[in-house]
């Protein structure tokens, strides 16, 4: 979005914007305002990182578009890993012939989502390259915090734990394919793109230490790629209930008309926990506390009949394991 003191924009950006006062960097930076800080980030605990590219078909979309994806997919594979996010690294590459409104629309985007985050942003760059040589806009990010609390690493996963998801799967990922193909349930189905930290950190301040083992990002490969790294890291199997999965309604049927399998459908506002068993009570109440996690549920729990592997259980006791997204039928299951 554009902020009310900018004046409207017009024309494209071109390769001789590359530099300058009308260079997307500048764009950007001014976009920020107060939080664009370049200097240090105060170090109150082991730094932690981690980076994003970010590539989205269409770049803009009904509810959000790729600079408020770019931020919260960095700030959310961070909060992850049970840091706080404290900076950001944003770099750009701008097609030339991009309408310059939409260079601010994004650039607008990246402040809302780097508020809400309640991050900086500590550098940024970007670069103008010829018409076809990128689709639009590409963001990356990478995401900078401290460990005030110990690491959430899955290999400390126990049989018994409790598996958490804080939102329904697939919103993103419709709302993204159906624009695409113009089904229309983009309209009833918006994406769920929204960072997370602040979720991650209610749970582990209402729960005892240790009670929260590990989280991820439902991001790329979808809650499928998150599960087989917990199943990975920690030797254990993952068995999930398929009628606990929460899928909405417009969402569940645009999935059936593509063909697809939510399990495996990208997310940008998701986050699967695993708790200790006696903590599920509380750490749901948690989740569901925050915005974002207002409709939080348990899908599953840690054990099963293989070790490391994951397992679906449909309504009727068949159990199936989940397989990766290049093993899938037809190719992989890579969404957007």
């Amino acid at each position: 979005m554009l902020r009310d003191d900018t004046p409207l924009p017009i024309g494209q950006v071109t390769l001789y914007d590359d530099a300058g006062d009308a260079s997307p960097a500048r764009v950007l930076i001014s976009a920020l305002g107060d939080l664009y800080d370049p200097g240090p980030a105060p170090e109150d605990g082991p730094l932690a990182l981690r980076t994003a590219t970010s590539v989205v078909d269409p770049p803009f979309f009904g509810n959000g578009d790729i600079g408020r994806l770019a931020v919260c997919t960095a700030v959310n594979a961070l909060a992850a890993t049970g840091a706080l996010p404290r900076r950001l690294a944003l770099a750009a590459v701008v097609e030339a012939g991009l309408p310059s409104v939409l260079l601010h629309r994004a650039a607008g985007s990246v402040r809302e989502a780097v508020r809400e985050a309640g991050v900086r942003v500590a550098a940024v760059d970007a670069r103008v390259v010829r018409a076809g040589e990128v689709d639009q806009l590409a963001l990356m990010a990478t995401a900078f915090g401290v460990f005030t609390r110990p690491p959430l690493d899955a290999s400390a996963l126990r049989p018994g734990d409790r598996v958490l998801l804080s939102a329904p799967l697939g919103s993103h990922a419709v709302h993204v394919l159906s624009l695409r193909a113009g089904l229309g349930y983009e309209y009833h189905v918006p994406s769920d793109a929204a960072p997370l930290a602040g979720l991650v950190e209610g749970v582990r301040a209402a729960l005892p230490p240790d009670a929260v083992r590990a989280a991820g990002a439902v991001a790329e490969g979808g809650l499928a790629a998150v599960l087989r790294e917990f199943a990975s890291r920690s030797g254990h199997a993952v068995r999930v209930d398929e009628y606990a999965l929460p899928v909405p309604y417009g969402a569940r049927e645009a999935f059936d008309v593509l063909g697809l399998d939510p399990l495996y459908a990208a997310g940008a506002g998701c986050l699967c926990l695993v708790v200790a068993p006696e903590a599920e009570p509380a750490a749901l109440t948690a989740l569901r506390a925050h915005r974002a996690g207002r409709l939080a549920t348990a899908v599953g729990w840690i054990g099963g009949t293989a070790r490391g592997v994951v397992e679906v259980r449909a309504l009727d006791g068949t159990v199936t394991p989940v397989r990766a997204e290049g093993e899938l039928d037809g190719g992989p299951a890579r969404l957007l």
